[in-house]
């Protein structure tokens, strides 16, 4: 997903549960799994880029294994 589409989503998430009529202790615990969510979702798109940048320089006429 796109930074710009991220930021929207997660915004209207945060403010979902805001408002949302849960105790605070289960909107923490909600807040704490999106942030654990993201992080990994994060993780697995930088390594996903690193090995396509790397399967990218692999390719590249010229190189000696």
């Amino acid at each position: 997903m796109r930074k710009a589409n991220r930021k929207t989503v997660n915004d209207a998430i945060y403010q979902w549960l805001a408002e949302g009529r849960i105790s605070e202790h289960d909107r923490q615990r909600a807040e704490y799994a999106l942030r654990d969510a993201e992080a990994i979702v994060d993780a697995v798109i930088w390594v996903k880029e690193r090995i396509a940048s790397l399967g990218a320089m692999l390719l590249k006429p010229g190189f000696k294994h």
